[in-house]
């Protein structure tokens, strides 16, 4: 169809209806470049296809990859749990007792040069 619209043919055109040796080898033509044509249009969507599955598999490895290291960041979270709750009662509690006596050493003050 496409070399008898081509040539601006119709069905009934005695070309087509007699075809000579010519005609043929240009129909023949015509064909292999259509069908080469379909088969690369094929082979680019499956490309784009089997790239566009690759996106999606990498991006549910990564989700998976996040939830794993959420998960694990929350189980060690638990974990220290005691020892977080532990020092805060300590420091609560007052850490080290101070002896009566006991005090902090007075601050020298500064003479002022001048």
């Amino acid at each position: 169809m496409l070399l008898i619209r081509e040539r601006k043919l119709t069905i009934d055109s005695p070309e087509v209806k007699e075809p000579d040796a010519e005609f043929l080898a240009s129909w023949r033509k015509k064909t292999v470049e259509v069908l080469v044509d379909a088969e690369a249009r094929r082979r680019k969507q499956v490309k784009a296809q089997m790239q566009e599955e690759g996106r999606e598999q990498r991006r549910a490895d990564e989700e998976a990859a996040e939830r794993k290291r959420r998960r694990e960041h929350e189980v060690k979270w638990e974990e220290s749990r005691e020892d977080r709750i532990g020092s805060w009662r300590d420091f609560k509690k007052g850490g080290k007792e101070k002896e009566v006596g006991e005090s902090k050493p007075k601050k020298k003050k500064m003479k002022v040069l001048g």
